[in-house]
């Protein structure tokens, strides 16, 4: 990268440039998060949570992308006291963990059904009919079955009518042993024989092929699932309006970018889950006490690893004992990522220097991380500093190729620039550049170009 730099002669101090994964740098993430845990800020909590079992974390809303895919929409008879009822659902693999079903209060089909109780088929748990306004009388049949946890519906529906959960699936990413028979399938293969169960014991109506909006993890482009687990959380929803102040007074270039953000700001509905069940990244520096699991924070300005190292303290400040655990989760990346405003104005380190060189002039960055790097920034640097971290966003467009699909790593389609500059020149890369992009909307990359 900063080879790249230097060819196309941009004007930079290559001499102190940053790493997100440096001591000095991971040592700064670490004492934000000590400062807002003292202010109780973060907190740590048993949630549903989004969960991609390839990778085997918790992932934030942020961190989750949609894609169109096939399956199949199974219309299930679900049976009454005098009949049934036909409940259309993609996911029959959590019949097991169905608790309730729904129908609109407006749809006249089942006026007389409401609270009434239906059987399950295939688990054979008996579920009362209710009437909530989230049932779609146009989708499927209108009723609906209510599982724990189907997707972020289901997560509200379960806290709103009290129900009781039932985990289906594990951490693992297969099939609990609420599951009975299908027990450690993977939701795919448990789908697939759930369905042959069905259909041979006639509980099937019809069965359609379907084009789904399903949720996937960015990172492994696996469809999530969702599972209690406990986490930290940095609070955001308290935050939203504050962050939508803030993001008007920012010059976005272009302007329309902008709205990335305020989109984003009206969908956030819980607070950020900011740890991660990885390997390698920046640890979270707790000790818990092992006999009482009081938690126990070191000061900050240190790089801690308390998977590794001793816990500073050399006693419970609780109860006196003197054993400890330390923390063997890690951040969210992007929780390193939102102080590099401050990491780059020596916050805490060097106050004359912080003062006088924040908040910072421009961010520029690319549009796809709107929602992530520079919404997160905008928090982390307002919760820590009272102001927002810059004036303005420089946002920039994708660089897609010749057939217009966005060049990435994964996909194999990336051009690198340096044997380009070197076989052409600097002067006719940022010629190329300065013609053919426009900025902040995405742009077609070819060597023939």
């Amino acid at each position: 990268m900063i080879l790249i730099m230097k060819n196309l002669g941009l004007s930079c101090d290559f001499d102190n440039y940053y790493r997100t994964d440096s001591k000095e740098y991971r040592a700064l993430t670490q004492a934000t998060f000590i400062e807002l845990w003292k202010n109780d800020s973060i907190y740590l909590a048993t949630r549903p949570n989004n969960y991609d079992w390839v990778t085997g974390t918790t992932i934030a809303d942020a961190e989750i992308i949609y894609e169109e895919l096939p399956t199949k929409l199974v219309h299930m008879k679900f049976k009454t006291k005098d009949g049934e009822v036909i409940i259309a659902s993609t996911r029959p693999e959590l019949l097991c963990a169905c608790k309730a079903v729904i129908v609109n209060p407006e749809d006249v089909r089942y006026t007389d059904l409401i609270g009434t109780k239906v059987t399950v088929p295939i688990s054979n748990q008996e579920v009362e009919i209710q009437a909530h306004h989230s049932a779609q009388i146009e989708f499927g049949s209108g009723a609906v079955m209510v599982c724990s946890y189907g997707d972020h519906n289901d997560v509200a529906l379960f806290r709103e009518l009290d129900l009781e959960e039932v985990v289906a699936i594990g951490q693992d990413g297969r099939l609990t042993e609420a599951a009975g028979a299908y027990a450690g399938l993977k939701p795919k293969q448990a789908r697939t024989k759930i369905i042959e169960d069905l259909e041979s014991k006639g509980f099937i109506e019809k069965i359609e092929e379907i084009s789904h909006r399903t949720p996937v993890s960015e990172r492994s482009r696996t469809p999530i699932e969702i599972i209690p687990m406990e986490e930290y959380y940095l609070k955001q929803k308290g935050s939203v309006e504050k962050m939508r102040e803030l993001g008007s007074q920012i010059k976005f270039y272009p302007k329309m970018h902008q709205q990335i953000l305020m989109n984003w700001l009206d969908s956030i509905k819980i607070d950020w889950p900011i740890s991660r069940r990885r390997f390698y990244g920046t640890e979270i520096p707790i000790w818990y006490c092992k006999k009482c699991s009081e938690p126990h924070l070191p000061e900050p300005g240190e790089y801690y690893q308390p998977w590794y190292l001793e816990c500073p303290a050399e006693k419970c400040s609780k109860c006196g004992f003197t054993e400890f655990v330390g923390e063997e989760r890690t951040f969210d990346t992007w929780m390193d990522s939102s102080v590099s405003p401050l990491f780059i104005t020596k916050f805490k380190k060097d106050e004359e220097f912080f003062k006088r060189t924040y908040p910072t002039a421009v961010r520029p960055q690319a549009k796809d991380i709107v929602r992530t790097w520079l919404y997160y920034t905008l928090l982390r640097c307002e919760n820590l500093t009272g102001e927002k971290p810059w004036s303005e966003a420089w946002i920039m467009g994708y660089g897609l190729d010749e057939k217009g699909m966005k060049m990435s790593k994964s996909k194999g389609n990336a051009l690198d620039p340096l044997p380009i500059i070197e076989k052409f020149g600097a002067d006719t890369f940022r010629f190329w550049s300065a013609s053919e992009v426009n900025h902040g909307n995405d742009f077609r990359c070819s060597e023939q170009k």
